[in-house]
């Protein structure tokens, strides 16, 4: 008796299959088919987000925290948000943009800016001025070129300065200027909207060491801001750039990116041997100094 043969065939159901499926796949690749965002459910979506969020974002180890001195602080009152800034902040994940770098950062903020005061100190007596009474000698020293105005720079942003006045050495200028151009840069190929650096505190004069010090008795009188070589830029704000005037910008704030990419500068030029820069976790700010 012959054996009847089977009318089912599992290779050719396969072999069907897998053609098919290479036939829907070439259609997709030429029509250039995609499913819609908008298709996809909420929570796939948000998941999605988060995910890219955490690829970008490391976990800081834990350090110990410092003693809060109010001598790195420019403007102590603004340290904690109110309610109405809380309500203008703005926090953007990472935008995926097709060929731009990956956003790094330094795997921790402490430990890769460890540079203290006493560290900073040398440089700045070294490469600095010495320090002055009040604002009418900062004034000769600038008309003598020993110091810079630094207000009128389309690199950064100066904050209100309370304590301070917006002076530096010629290093410190330059240094300050080769930081925010390379921040630019940086935010341009990593496909983030360029946003300014601010800069929170400068040149320090005795007589602002003293208000100081009736505030806070731990503040320092030998401060590497008295030598015009410091500066505090902030990590927790950022000035964007619209193109128009507006009176009152509205901040980015607390955008770990930005902070991520303006401390990969730093890292690059602390280790060229170009500053000193200290992490300061409570004022909102790295302290840094020329070298």
């Amino acid at each position: 008796m012959k054996k009847e043969k089977k009318k089912y065939s599992q290779w050719k159901f396969i072999t069907f299959f897998v053609v098919l499926m290479g036939v829907f796949a070439g259609v997709k690749y030429v029509f250039g088919i995609e499913v819609p965002v908008q298709a996809k459910p909420k929570m796939e979506k948000l998941m999605a987000l988060t995910e890219q969020v955490k690829e970008v974002v490391p976990e800081e180890k834990d350090v110990e925290e410092e003693e809060f001195v109010l001598d790195d602080i420019e403007n102590p009152e603004e340290e904690v948000l109110d309610e109405e800034e809380e309500k203008d902040t703005v926090v953007l994940p990472v935008p995926v943009v097709k060929g731009a770098h990956r956003v790094k950062g330094v795997w921790s903020y402490a430990q890769c800016f460890p540079d203290s005061q006493s560290v900073q100190i040398e440089a700045a007596q070294k490469y600095g001025i010495m320090p002055v009474q009040n604002r009418m000698e900062a004034e000769v020293l600038v008309k003598q070129r020993k110091l810079v105005n630094i207000c009128h720079s389309p690199f950064y942003a100066i904050d209100d300065l309370s304590h301070s006045i917006p002076y530096l050495v010629p290093r410190a200028q330059h240094l300050l200027n080769t930081i925010c151009l390379n921040f630019i840069d940086s935010c341009h190929v990593k496909g983030l909207p360029i946003h300014l650096p601010i800069v929170t505190s400068v040149l320090r004069t005795t007589d602002d060491v003293a208000s100081l010090q009736k505030r806070n008795k731990n503040a320092t009188s030998n401060s590497c801001h008295c030598y015009g070589t410091t500066v505090d830029i902030a990590y927790n704000k950022f000035m964007p750039m619209t193109g128009t005037y507006e009176s009152r910008a509205m901040l980015l704030r607390w955008n770990e990116p930005m902070k991520m990419v303006l401390s990969e500068v730093l890292d690059d030029l602390r280790r060229e041997g170009k500053c000193y820069v200290k992490y300061e976790r409570k004022q909102g700010c790295f302290h840094l100094t020329c070298r």
